[in-house]
C-alpha cells in the first residue's frame, strides 16, 4: 500500500472507529501497511482532539457515553455473556446493589428467572429487566434522572444506601487504568462505588474489554480492593498480573459464553438480614 498522508490516515482512522464498536492497534496498522507505534501515535492525537477514546490495545468510538439505548448494542453478545456469568452467581434472598451500566443491566436480564433477590438501584431499567414484584423485589434510590445514562443520580441516591448493608454489589467499570485501579468519569459515580464498596460484604465488578485501559478522571477502586472481575476475555498484560498480584478472582465465559474459564467461582456470602 502506498504511503498515505497523515492527515489523510486520521480522517480514515476516525470513521473506522466510529462506524463501529472500535479497533485494535494492529488492525489499524495492517489497514494501513504502517508500524503499531505510528498508530498509537495516531491515537494519542485523536484522542486529545477528542475524535476517538483509547483503551488498552487499541480505540473505540468517542460516542462511548452515547445514550444507553445506543451503548447496550456495543459488545451486546459479550455483555450478554458476562450477565449469564455473574447471574450464575447469585444466591437465593440476597441483599444486592447494583449500578448503572450496560453491563449490569445485562446482568439484571440474565437474572431474571433466577434465584428470588431483593435489589436496589439507581437504575429504574434495572427493575423493567428484573420484572420487578414478580419474582424479585426492587427499591430504586430516588434522585435526578440522567436521561442519557438512564440513571439516578445526587443525594438522594446516597442516602438511600447511607444505612444499608448489602450482601452483594454488582458494579458496573467505567475504565480499568494500569496505575489507579478503576476509574470513573463522574465524581457522583466516584463516591457511589466507594460506599459501595465499603458497605457490602462481597462485590463484583462487570465491563467488557472495551473498559481495560479506559482513563477516567476520577479514581474509584484501587486494585487491592477489587475482589472479583467479570469481563468477556482473557486480560492481556500488565491488567491480568496487577489483578492476580492484589489477590482478585478474574472471571470470563469461554467460547459458547455458558461457562466461566476458572473452574471455582469465587466464595460470595449468603444472604445475612432480613429486609422485608
Amino acid at each position: 500500500m502506498s504511503k498515505i498522508p497523515a492527515a489523510s490516515r486520521h480522517q480514515t482512522i476516525i470513521r473506522l472507529i466510529n462506524g463501529g464498536s472500535g479497533m485494535s492497534i494492529s488492525a489499524i496498522a495492517e489497514t494501513f501497511g504502517v508500524s503499531t507505534e505510528t498508530i498509537r501515535r495516531d491515537l494519542v492525537t485523536l484522542e486529545r482532539g477528542g475524535s476517538l477514546q483509547r483503551v488498552y490495545g487499541g480505540a473505540i468510538p468517542s460516542g462511548r457515553e452515547a445514550a444507553l439505548d445506543e451503548r447496550i448494542n456495543m459488545e451486546r453478545a459479550e455483555k450478554q455473556a458476562i450477565g449469564n456469568l455473574v447471574a450464575a452467581m447469585i444466591q437465593p434472598d440476597q441483599w444486592i446493589f447494583m449500578t448503572g451500566g450496560s453491563s449490569v443491566l445485562a446482568v439484571a436480564q440474565a437474572m431474571r428467572n433466577g434465584p428470588p433477590v431483593t435489589v436496589m438501584t439507581n437504575m429504574p431499567a434495572i427493575g423493567d429487566a428484573l420484572q420487578a414484584g414478580q419474582r424479585h423485589k426492587v427499591i430504586l434510590t430516588g434522585g435526578d434522572y440522567d436521561w442519557n445514562a438512564k440513571t439516578l443520580f445526587g443525594d438522594e441516591v446516597f442516602s438511600a444506601i447511607q444505612k444499608c448493608s448489602f450482601d452483594l454489589s454488582i458494579i458496573g467499570v467505567y475504565g480499568l487504568d494500569a496505575e489507579y485501579g478503576l476509574v470513573e468519569r463522574t465524581k457522583h459515580n466516584m463516591e457511589l462505588k466507594t460506599r459501595l464498596a465499603v458497605q457490602s460484604r462481597a462485590s463484583i465488578y462487570v465491563g467488557d474489554h472495551t473498559k481495560i485501559g479506559a482513563v477516567g478522571r476520577y479514581r474509584s477502586i484501587p486494585f487491592a480492593d477489587i475482589e472479583t472481575f467479570v469481563t468477556d476475555m482473557p486480560l492481556e498484560e500488565p491488567f491480568a498480573g496487577l489483578l492476580t498480584e492484589a489477590g482478585a478472582s478474574v472471571l470470563y465465559p469461554d467460547q459458547s459464553g455458558e461457562k466461566s474459564e476458572i473452574s471455582e467461582l469465587p466464595y460470595l456470602p449468603e444472604k445475612v438480614n432480613d429486609n422485608g
